[in-house]
């Protein structure tokens, strides 16, 4: 082979060599064309002036506008004014660091996009500059991902969370947020937290310091602290909730405040609640005081009306019951006697020479003589007895459940018992008695009259004696 036939064959190599190089990048620019244009993000190029010099077709999907129309447009007509801004910015560092002798940067933004139809919306665009072979940057590769949807879920977000924030600060019971790590600081409170406790955020910065604030007496804290780490720990088992306490909290000024703490663990924040209870603890305890002098005065006005019901019916002198009781109490036992078919029988008793007692020794011992009088008489009654002061030195004295023969036998064993009394400065007293058991057809007053009778019966019979009156007699 001569060297025009190896010339030729090194020619035809080249040749095949360029036209596989050529298939090659044909196939190659096919497919990135193809993956461009099947992408759904927005694909594009852009001159080193600012001029689109190659878009995607998704930017109809995105924009509105057609691969033909969106190549036509100024970044004017592509971007709102932040937008642009933002993008000159970078052409404006990138000529300098192409004036350095130094590569375009690698960026990413979130920018705002028009569309067609007049509204806008948010990219998150890559930019890279792209190089020649021998590294010179002859224009702009950039990648446009939709996300607005993003954008207006953050701002919703934000609106949301700032409504919470407004809420929270403007809420009338008091709020503070803490961190539960290492640093345990304290990142929020609102304005109730602020009004009920005064502390500044330099002041309690961090929960060992709002211990050290709120509790300034050792004890107590230790206390407090004891029981609020139990609750914290128990709050895993109660899907976070950390169960309130009352506690004394001290607040900027030195006044004492009655606190109910509780609060919720997110995380690794803590949300406190605390609620002042002070004047709600004030106004009970001043009810209670009230209530507690409503009832004591209750109690007197029962004890003044009790005392003034008592007087009512007593005599005032001896103590025994009155001739007004006496009527109440007869009337209601003879309603029993009658209903029951149960005796009941009443005795007279007269002091026997009262008037020479009076006359010989004054009215101040004969006085004395009718309280000691009733008092021993009263000695030797039964509780259902009703002894009676009827007027002067005359008694009557009802007894229930007892027939004529045994009041008899009980109205002589009084007569004896007072009869073998000693009376101060009197000695020896007697008294006459008169018994009457009542009969069911009678009238009270007819009772009354018959034991009367019996009475003078006994005084006329000399004194120092029982009588009994029958209704026969």
């Amino acid at each position: 082979m001569n060297w025009h036939d190896e010339t030729q064959d090194q020619l035809l190599t080249i040749e095949q060599a360029r036209q596989q190089t050529e298939k090659q990048l044909q196939v190659s620019e096919e497919r990135y064309r193809l993956l461009a244009e099947n992408a759904s993000d927005v694909i594009w190029t852009m001159s080193l002036d600012g001029r689109i010099t190659y878009i995607s077709p998704s930017v109809e999907r995105l924009r509105g506008f057609t691969q033909e129309e969106a190549m036509q447009q100024t970044l004017e007509e592509i971007q709102t004014p932040e937008s642009q801004a933002i993008t000159l910015a970078y052409f404006s560092r990138m000529a300098g660091r192409l004036q350095a002798g130094l590569p375009p940067e690698y960026a990413r933004y979130e920018q705002e996009y028009r569309c067609k139809d007049g509204s806008t919306i948010w990219c998150d665009v890559h930019v890279l500059p792209v190089h020649t072979a021998d590294g010179a940057t002859v224009e702009i590769l950039g990648v446009s991902r939709d996300i607005t949807a993003v954008k207006r879920a953050e701002s919703e977000a934000k609106r949301s969370e700032e409504r919470l924030r407004k809420m929270l600060q403007h809420l009338p019971v008091a709020v503070a947020v803490a961190n539960l790590q290492a640093d345990q600081r304290i990142l929020y409170r609102n304005t109730a937290f602020d009004q009920i406790f005064g502390w500044t955020p330099q002041e309690i910065p961090t929960h060992e310091a709002w211990f050290v604030r709120a509790y300034p007496e050792e004890d107590y804290r230790r206390t407090v602290l004891n029981k609020w780490n139990v609750a914290i720990a128990q709050a895993a088992a109660q899907q976070g909730h950390v169960t309130p306490h009352e506690f004394r909290v001290t607040s900027r000024n030195g006044q004492v405040k009655d606190i109910v703490i509780g609060g919720t663990i997110l995380d690794d924040q803590l949300i406190c609640s605390f609620v002042d209870i002070s004047e709600r603890k004030r106004f009970v305890a001043e009810l209670v005081q009230a209530r507690d002098a409503a009832e004591t005065a209750n109690r007197a006005l029962q004890q003044a009306n009790a005392e003034l019901q008592r007087l009512a019916v007593t005599d005032r002198l001896t103590g025994v019951w009155n001739r007004a009781y006496f009527e109440e109490a007869v009337a209601a036992e003879r309603t029993h006697a009658v209903r029951y078919d149960m005796p009941l029988s009443l005795l007279m008793l007269d002091l026997d020479h009262f008037k020479v007692i009076n006359d010989t020794y004054g009215h101040l011992v004969g006085d004395r003589i009718l309280i000691e009088l009733t008092r021993l008489i009263g000695q030797h009654l039964r509780t259902v007895d009703i002894l009676v002061r009827w007027g002067g030195e005359e008694f009557a004295l009802l007894m229930p459940h007892c027939g004529a023969t045994e009041a008899l036998h009980a109205a002589d064993r009084l007569r004896v018992i007072i009869a073998n009394h000693s009376f101060p400065e009197v000695g020896a007293v007697t008294v006459s008695v008169g018994v009457a058991e009542f009969q069911p057809q009678e009238s009270v007053h007819a009772w009354i009259k018959r034991a009367d009778d019996a009475l003078y019966q006994a005084k006329s019979g000399g004194r120092n004696r029982v009588c009994r009156c029958d209704p026969e007699n």
